[in-house]
């Protein structure tokens, strides 16, 4: 579910930049994921935009999309051979996006190569990906009102 989430948070991310609202975005463009994911994907965009992260995240993705504006990190041949081009390229995404830094990739690459002992395909990236990813929220909003799937936004 979580991965499901990150996914429709791309999805509302990429909208805002072009200059939509939340609410001018089409629900119909995320058919395939249930009403908990999208509400969850929601809560954590209006989290963001509340706490004036979202402006953060936003600008990073402008700074990345600036030739040599960022470094670019280049996998050593073992994690070449662990790590699946597609799994890396969606972190590459996460990255240009704003949604990771530099440093949760970096703690991404060597949890995945630290803990598992089979190549690393996509669908497994996205799960690692999600576990840092909603684990940091956790920690940094122990009251977060991030909605956590079983609820849903009136």
């Amino acid at each position: 579910m979580q991965n499901n989430v990150i996914d429709i948070i791309i999805h509302l991310i990429r909208n805002i930049e072009i200059g939509k609202r939340l609410n001018e975005v089409s629900i119909d463009q995320l058919k395939g994921y249930d009403r908990a994911e999208i509400s969850a994907a929601y809560s954590w965009i209006i989290q963001k935009k509340e706490s004036g992260e979202l402006d953060t995240i936003l600008n990073r993705h402008k700074k990345g999309k600036k030739k040599n504006a960022t470094p670019h990190r280049v996998l050593h041949i073992a994690e070449r051979m662990m790590i699946a081009p597609e799994a890396y390229g969606y972190l590459l995404e996460l990255l240009n996006f704003g949604l990771l830094d530099h440093i949760a990739m970096e703690r991404i690459i060597e949890s995945v190569m630290l803990q598992s002992t089979e190549r690393i395909t996509l669908d497994k990236m996205k799960t690692v990906v999600a576990n840092v990813f909603f684990e940091k929220e956790n920690n940094i909003l122990n009251s977060s009102f991030l909605l956590k799937g079983n609820e849903s936004i009136n």
